[in-house]
């Protein structure tokens, strides 16, 4: 009996998979080592601050000193999220809308630090923001979508990690 040919790139069953295809993530497994430049703490593998930990590592020569992947991304100018605000309403309301952005972005970093804000940029009447994270793009989308209505829209990128969500509401 013959058995049935594996077609080429097809990953059988069973077999893990990379969590992350992001090549800013860190692949090797130092215990624990912290960023040089925002002090996010790496312990196998998660990303916490801690303020009090960062003192002592700080104090501690066998440390792990690097740079973390969301200052790397921000150093190489190489977002993860676009969001687009725009629309006659925003005028109106902008002050509102940054401010409960700026609220959800501190809310996502206690789970998540790496999720950061990169840029603001004002062009007419657009508002556009760069993030560090896809998933920080979607959820200050949808906050702003869930507290002001209007037309939310994601375009997932196809092999890449990032997404364009656009916002958009007239009066």
């Amino acid at each position: 009996m013959t058995q049935p040919s594996r077609k080429r790139g097809v990953e059988e069953k069973g077999q893990r998979t990379a969590r992350s295809t992001d090549v800013y993530m860190s692949k090797d497994g130092m215990e624990v080592s912290y960023c040089t430049k925002c002090g996010v703490i790496n312990r196998q593998k998660r990303w916490i601050m801690d303020p009090l930990e960062l003192a002592q590592l700080k104090e501690d020569p066998s440390a792990g000193k690097i740079i973390c992947p969301a200052c790397l991304k921000m150093q190489d100018k190489v977002p993860g999220g676009f969001l687009t605000l725009s629309g006659s309403y925003l005028s109106k309301h902008e002050t509102e809308i940054l401010e409960l952005i700026k609220n959800t972005e501190e809310k996502s970093r206690n789970k998540n630090p790496l999720g950061r804000i990169m840029e603001i940029k004002q062009e007419g009447d657009v508002l556009t923001l760069l993030t560090t994270l896809d998933k920080l793009a979607e959820k200050l989308g949808k906050e702003v979508y869930k507290a002001h209505s209007g037309e939310l829209n994601h375009q997932w990128s196809h092999g890449e990690n990032y997404v364009r969500v656009n916002w958009k509401r007239e009066l």
